[in-house]
């Protein structure tokens, strides 16, 4: 695994080899072992290198055998060695024997096509001093990021976090608003937004490439919910995806390097552990996090897994402090706002792997796939709930208002943990609120249904918009960044590109049935785990944060959220801000939460301010009160 960073330019300036050694000095925690540079008239490439595979002659850049493409890749290609058999077979010759270079030739053989062939998690940057083009490529899913921007002088910018593309001097600062308002509504920033409004995502399963005349984007795969699997055996079915699973699992112990597993507990990463274990010789080493609050705390399910499965179990257990503690280098890392609390389990989690193992394979995607979340029984039921005037606890009331017909709509009212419309029109500056226009509030999840198919099942429809929404932009970067602030490796078998196609064709009558979610991975899990871990209630990997909130971490979030500093920012009204953070209650917590998010980056990141007059108009009220 690796960090990635580079500077193009189309025009007479020279890129700044400087400036992306600095990029890569920031990309250090992603690649530790070792570090390389392409330097050319037009192009400078840099990498960081965590060595798995190709240890002894695995450096990167790599070329291709004319000496005119050059390419940095972050990722692990899973049938890197099938690929280069047949390259092989049509005469390229291999000066090592890594994926990397696997990559360059492929490129040099089908074009930008070559992406289509790729088994794995990537993010890639190709060089081709022949046509003169940059290419920044993401895998099927997400798993990978990578981030670009245009310079004022037309050069292209890119890095796999954003806090180290900034640091590049000609990249601007400059807060995104709408990328601000987006935050605060989902706790986390939608590709291809990022927090800064000259800086992009380059979005999963997409191609883009970049010339002297512009920027061209190709979208080469998407996920497809519409039914194809149509075996009226659902025996059938769990041998087919149990095979595939097998072989998902089996690929991704490749590797030259110590590797273990994360073990939640919970149904996915437990069967993911279990299909490991009869895979490897050696017992497998998994690492698990519980809390001193009970409620939250799944250490023993871990362990009876762990014992079923004959693993070496290490287990560490966080206290609120300690959560604290590590908010300002996550959010460092991710490089914008991102509010979901599980980051902070899922980083210790990671960390306690690392003093053993340098890969881990996790249970994560099969959620999304597998219709795993709990709202998606609360969506499917809510037309006949609203119909009766009987709508649940956990449904945004105010949010559905007279749009009950609007799937997206409807979708965002079982969806939002954040700041509800109603809340943001209250606490928004009247500045803030210009700033954001007539769009405001934006409906951003109409545009993703409008993506899918109107024939699909709600359901369906409710998936692939998580497939290319949630699980890239909440789930994987989560997976990515807390991770590879660890320097470790994580693969997600679940997110296998075949077993997706597979997954994504059967019908979701398989999938939720009776109000059961995840009903054919049972079963499918039930040949390989204890029956209390494959039917216990579903509980996701989070962290007692309504409990802290409300008790231990109170006076630290309030401190922040009415300091004079936060109260200036600009986006809020002092007064409505001071009002809401001073009497919030547990119902509130992930709305305050966001919150403080937003504040925390914001010291951390020093970013310009989103618009004129902002930190003014705060301060003016401030004054005034």
């Amino acid at each position: 695994m690796c960090g990635i960073a580079g500077e193009v330019t189309f025009g007479k300036r020279r890129p700044s080899r400087e400036s992306v050694a600095r990029m890569c000095e920031r990309l250090v925690h992603r690649g530790p072992d070792e570090g390389g540079f392409h330097v050319s008239p037009q192009a400078v490439l840099g990498i960081r290198r965590l060595k798995v595979t190709g240890l002894v002659n695995g450096s990167q850049p790599v070329a291709n055998s004319a000496g005119t493409a050059f390419c940095v890749f972050n990722g692990e290609i899973y049938n890197y060695r099938e690929l280069k058999a047949g390259l092989e077979r049509d005469g390229y010759v291999f000066k090592t024997n890594t994926d990397a270079e696997v990559v360059i030739h492929l490129y040099d053989r089908k074009g930008e096509g070559f992406v289509k062939d790729l088994r794995g998690m990537f993010a890639i940057a190709i060089y081709d001093e022949v046509k003169k083009r940059l290419l920044l490529t993401r895998d099927r899913a997400g798993k990978k990021p990578l981030n670009y921007t245009f310079t004022p002088d037309g050069s292209v910018v890119f890095a796999s976090e954003l806090h180290a593309l900034v640091s590049h001097p000609s990249v601007r600062r400059r807060v995104n608003t709408e990328a601000v308002d987006r935050f605060l509504s989902f706790r986390i920033i939608p590709a291809p937004l990022t927090i800064y409004g000259d800086v992009f995502k380059v979005e999963p399963a997409t191609v883009l490439t970049f010339d002297e005349r512009g920027m061209e984007r190709k979208k080469y795969w998407r996920f497809d919910f519409t039914e194809r699997e149509t075996a009226a055996d659902e025996g059938e079915l769990i041998r087919k995806m149990t095979g595939l699973l097998r072989e998902a699992v089996e690929v991704r112990l490749r590797s030259e390097v110590a590797l273990g597993a994360l073990l939640s507990g919970g149904l996915d990463s437990s069967l993911v552990v279990s299909i490991m274990s009869r895979l490897v010789s050696d017992p497998v080493h998994t690492f698990s996090i519980g809390f001193q609050d009970k409620q939250f705390d799944e250490l023993r399910y871990a362990r009876l897994v762990s014992e079923h499965c004959g693993t070496v179990h290490h287990e560490h257990v966080i206290t609120p402090d300690s959560a604290l503690g590590v908010i300002h280098e996550l959010l460092l890392n991710f490089g914008e706002p991102y509010a979901f609390p599980s980051a902070i389990a899922t980083y210790f989690m990671n960390h306690l792997a690392r003093q053993f193992v340098t890969v881990v394979l996790t249970g994560d995607g099969a959620d999304e796939l597998f219709c795993g979340y709990n709202r998606y029984k609360t969506f499917d039921s809510l037309t006949d709930l609203l119909e009766r005037g009987d709508l649940p606890v956990k449904v945004d009331r105010e949010l559905l208002g007279g749009a009950c017909g609007d799937i997206s709509v409807q979708y965002q009212s079982v969806l939002t943990d954040g700041l509800r419309d109603s809340v943001k029109r209250r606490l928004y500056s009247k500045a803030f609120r210009e700033r954001l226009g007539a769009e405001f509030p934006a409906n951003y999840l109409r545009e993703r249904f409008a993506r899918t198919g109107g024939l699909m099942h709600r359901l369906d429809r409710a998936m692939e918009v998580d497939c290319n929404f949630w699980l890239p932009d909440a789930q994987l970067v989560k997976i990515d960044i807390t991770s590879m602030a660890n320097s470790v490796e994580v693969r997600c078998p679940m997110l296998d590109a075949k077993l997706i196609e597979f997954v994504t064709g059967v019908g979701v009558r398989h999938k939720l049935a009776g109000g059961n979610e995840k009903q054919i991975l049972k079963r499918l899990a039930a040949n390989f785990l204890p029956a209390e871990i494959v039917n216990r209630r579903k509980q996701e990997l989070a962290v007692p944060l309504e409990h802290w909130l409300t008790s231990s971490l109170r006076g630290e979030i309030t401190r922040t959220l009415l300091s004079e500093e936060s109260l200036a920012r600009g986006y809020f009204d002092p007064d409505r801000l001071t009002e809401f953070v001073g009497n919030y209650g547990e119902a509130d917590s992930y709305a305050v939460w966001t919150l403080y998010i937003l504040e925390v980056w914001h010291r951390t990141a020093a970013a310009e301010a989103p618009f004129h007059g902002a930190e003014s108009e705060g301060r003016s009220l401030l004054l005034a009160r």
